[in-house]
């Protein structure tokens, strides 16, 4: 008797759905009859609880019975009636179903591959034999572009004409950061006018300013290639490491006796020379918002170009197709027209901003880079195939990525190599991403089954989230030392020392050969005229003339801003010269021409006072391009003044002029003569 797909019988004769794996959809044979586990309730059938927990559903006594049901010999049940008999013809059939519902099992039960692999595509073997370079999987502008491929050909090029890609680690020992500052800052209001005489010592403070201890005792090492997970709450000092790892140490102070270097090369000579090859991008993006998205790359991809370039491309030529990649992989092409935009500008969105961010900071090319809540804003996809971007350069380029994420999804998690949890300044565990969950249950910690690694372990930093395992309330640690005395403690802790030690022997602290290797790959790639030990790719005069181009693009596109003061002094200037029309030529009128004067000066500096807010507001943006090596600050001011002197010059001429000829009348006697 055979019942349809995918239903059984139950002891009662009652027909139900099968369990998992015994379908039909699985390739098993719908008349096979198999023994049922039985579960709690006394029912037949396969529980979920206890079958699965199992080695598998054919271990023990059921192996026992499809032995004999084979040999011919049918087991109690079949005696009782309860099933149908097994025919000898159906050994085929058992032994499918056997091993179908064992594969089943160890899947579910296996631990994930992406946990090993990081990603099975990512670890794909293509290779690039048979593919020429106008191959549509090197085109950013064709569906058929392959990241992958295009890096492996990209690096197979540069190798071809033995041009060196950096590559550099990073190891930190006994990282103590203090931070000054008051712990509370007040909004000021109308009332603090008043107030501000009753607090003296706090505006005139002539004693040392009370420093916070941010970030106790760190130790790590992130080897190069290399993708470090950086998870705490708001507040734990996420940030704060990462600047630390950069070098970004503006407002902190780090220990004497804290020890980070590069390959073996200290931070602070690294700061010196190198400082663009290791970033931080900051978790607020700063970009001027009249330029267009492909106006901020290109300008950046320019700064950035390296003097030796595969195939003899021309650096223009490098640059478009360096920055349609870049935008082909972080979905920004359709946004190349337009603004960037901010919170007064209308421009592209929240997440393509931060995409531009992201995309801004991959052009600089740096081989160690720290990215702070840099998927905050997007879309869980488009977070996905930020990080995935992120391991194809490392395991392509060998870079060295840290990253700081608030919220991972467990496919974000599986992609990086190392982890490291904070809890208010601690470090209580900095190891495989992939032992760090291990290690917290171990500690006495509960995961709930649905919940991810991400969200777990910053769980267990929060006393109103995380659970106690059974058994274990009054034993695992609550506090921050606590957990701080237990990393410490810990053998992970032991083994993480051994591979310091290791790699300090492998790169020595000061190690000239990595020095001058780093130098040499540097001066290779920088133009000419640039000095050997600057830290930037192209010459000053390079940087003049790229930054004077940006500043037209940007006087170009925000047109009300440049024009309107011009119409605005002209109207001012009809307006006050009409006041002193006819103004006599002789001893009566020399109190009103000094106010003439007076109002033609007073109105050109007044109209300067405007570009004291836009000054302002590109000090960020300008700090952030010198910290990834742009170029020059002054470069850029250089280059404002040069663009704007023709705006800035027509402006007071054309008022003189109404001053002068038309409204003052200063000409009429020549007229009259």
């Amino acid at each position: 008797m055979t019942s349809p797909a995918g239903i059984i019988r139950t002891s009662s004769g009652r027909q139900t759905y099968a369990p998992d794996g015994l379908t039909s959809d699985n390739g098993l044979d719908e008349k096979a009859d198999i023994k049922p586990h039985q579960d709690s309730t006394g029912s037949h059938g396969l529980s979920d609880d206890d079958s699965r927990t199992e080695a598998g559903y054919f271990d023990g006594e059921g192996k026992e019975t499809i032995e004999k049901a084979v040999d011919g010999e049918d087991s109690s049940e079949n005696e009782d009636g309860i099933f149908e008999p097994i025919h000898p013809g159906d050994e085929a059939t058992l032994r499918r179903l056997a091993t179908q519902l064992s594969r089943t099992q160890s899947s579910r039960h296996a631990p994930s591959r992406r946990s090993s692999t990081n990603n099975s595509a990512l670890e794909r073997k293509d290779t690039l034999a048979g593919l020429e370079l106008n191959d549509p999987v090197f085109d950013p502008s064709s569906p058929k572009f392959d990241l992958y491929k295009y890096l492996r050909m990209f690096i197979k090029l540069n190798e071809d004409e033995n041009i060196k890609i950096k590559r550099a680690g990073i190891v930190f020992k006994d990282v103590n950061v203090k931070g000054t500052g008051a712990a509370l800052n007040l909004q000021s209001n109308v009332g603090s006018l008043f107030m501000s005489p009753l607090r003296f010592k706090e505006n005139f403070s002539f004693g040392s300013k009370p420093s916070k201890h941010i970030l106790r005792q760190f130790n790590g090492l992130l080897r190069s290639g290399e993708l470090l997970i950086v998870l705490g709450r708001p507040g734990s000092g996420c940030s704060t490491f990462l600047k630390t790892l950069c070098g970004e140490l503006h407002g902190l102070e780090l220990d004497k006796k804290s020890t980070v270097n590069y390959n073996g090369i200290p931070q602070k000579q690294m700061m010196k020379e190198f400082f663009g090859d290791v970033v931080y991008n900051q978790e607020v993006d700063k970009h001027f918002p009249h330029l267009t998205v492909g106006e901020t790359l290109e300008h950046a991809a320019a700064l950035r170009t390296p003097d030796r370039r595969p195939l003899d491309v021309t650096r223009k030529q490098l640059v478009k197709h360096i920055v349609q990649v870049v935008m082909a992989v972080y979905g920004l092409s359709h946004t190349y027209n337009t603004k960037v935009g901010n919170d007064f500008v209308r421009g592209v969105s929240g997440g393509e901003r931060k995409r531009v961010s992201i995309a801004e900071m991959t052009l600089a090319g740096s081989p160690i880079a720290a990215w702070d809540n840099s998927t905050r804003g997007l879309d869980s996809a488009t977070a996905l195939s930020f990080v995935k971007a992120l391991r194809l350069s490392s395991n392509i380029a060998s870079a060295t990525y840290a990253v700081a994420i608030y919220q991972a999804s467990q496919a974000i998690y599986d992609l990086f190599d190392r982890a490291v949890v904070l809890y208010e300044g601690r470090q209580i565990y900095y190891g495989p991403a992939k032992h760090a969950k291990i290690y917290f249950e171990e500690m006495g910690w509960f995961c709930p089954q649905r919940q991810t690694t991400g969200d777990f372990l910053t769980s267990v930093t929060n006393p109103s989230e995380r659970q106690a395992r059974d058994g274990f309330e009054n034993k695992v640690p609550r506090t921050p030392d606590e957990f701080e005395a237990y990393w410490q403690r810990s053998k992970e802790f032991a083994n993480l020392q051994k591979d310091i030690q290791q790699y300090e022997q492998d790169y020595p602290h000061g190690n000239e050969g990595e020095l001058q290797g780093l130098r040499e790959v540097k001066n290779d790639q920088q133009a000419k005229h640039v000095r050997p030990k600057s830290p930037y790719m192209v010459s000053t005069g390079m940087q003049v003339s790229l930054n004077a181009k940006r500043a037209y693009h940007r006087m170009m596109n925000d047109k009300a801003s440049t024009f309107t003061p011009v119409i605005g002094n002209i109207i001012m200037s009809l307006i006050i010269g009409s006041v002193f029309f006819n103004t006599p030529d002789a001893t009566a009128g020399f109190q009103s021409k000094g106010a003439v004067l007076f109002f033609a000066v007073l109105l050109n500096a007044l109209s300067a006072i405007a570009e004291i807010n836009s000054l302002y507001s590109q000090r960020p943006i300008v700090e952030k391009h010198k910290s990834y090596a742009f170029y020059h600050p002054w470069t850029e001011a250089f280059a404002g003044i040069g663009t704007s002197c023709r705006n800035l010059l027509s402006r007071p001429s054309l008022t003189h002029l109404q001053y002068w000829i038309y409204l003052s009348n200063s000409c009429r006697p020549c007229a009259s003569t």
